[in-house]
């Protein structure tokens, strides 16, 4: 009897069970779903922590790095240098000067020349105590004694502003060979407040002016004037060739 009312039931409770399993399973997963969105919500904090992380790091060492090919400059013996954190980049595309964090009080003075380890940055243009502001080479303004290494031609160059480049249109005659790569650095005539030699950058286009008696040269900077952390200005204001 007993074995005969199971046998009865059995079917209704199977059926009840197979009702209920997918409802069980249904809101498992609900409450499942919830601690999974969590977990990932907390695993994404802890990436986007350690990104951060990675990337102040990598910021860290590039700065270091500055720093350190700041100190290794190599110049005149008899030129004294400073090192100079970079406080303030240009404000806007039609800026072209920085700040830096050092002033009147380290012997800073409007002319000299500022650089990093690849080449001429700019110079000097207004100190106060603790800050100066650097034009650099590629303002409008900016205009200077350079040599092209290789021929040991002397003409004068000058910014070309927001273009980012320089140009030469004087002083190099049609006579002479010039290549796009060729070298150009500071000339340092007499007088010059900056000190010869100094890498500037490299011939990128030729062209003859309109009286093709000389030739008129497009320099593009070696600096990288766009990401500038530490610069190393030259202690000499007069006649450092």
């Amino acid at each position: 009897m007993r074995q005969g009312v199971a046998s009865v039931f059995s079917p209704a409770r199977g059926l009840a069970d197979a009702v209920a399993e997918p409802v069980s399973d249904g809101w498992n997963g609900v409450t499942g779903y919830d601690d999974l969105e969590k977990e990932n919500e907390r695993l994404q904090r802890r990436i986007d922590d350690l990104e951060g992380q990675r990337a102040t790091a990598v910021t860290d060492q590039e700065q270091l790095d500055q720093l350190r090919d700041q100190l290794d400059i190599k110049v005149a013996a008899d030129i004294p240098t400073v090192v100079s954190r970079v406080v303030s980049g240009p404000l806007t595309s039609f800026d072209n000067t920085i700040e830096i964090d050092r002033g009147s009080g380290e012997g800073v003075k409007e002319g000299m020349a500022v650089v990093t380890d690849a080449g001429l940055v700019g110079k000097v243009a207004r100190v106060t105590g603790g800050r100066s502001s650097v034009e650099l080479i590629t303002a409008p303004a900016f205009e200077f004694g350079v040599r092209l290494v290789e021929q040991q031609e002397v003409g004068i160059a000058k910014g070309r502003g927001d273009d980012g480049t320089l140009i030469v249109e004087s002083g190099i005659t049609t006579e002479t060979n010039v290549e796009a790569g060729d070298r150009v650095a500071t000339s340092g005539i007499d007088g010059s407040t900056f000190p010869p030699d100094i890498a500037v950058g490299k011939v990128k286009s030729i062209r003859p002016t309109d009286d093709r008696t000389e030739q008129v040269l497009i320099v593009e900077p070696i600096a990288n004037l766009d990401g500038l952390s530490y610069v190393t200005v030259l202690l000499c204001d007069t006649d450092c060739a």
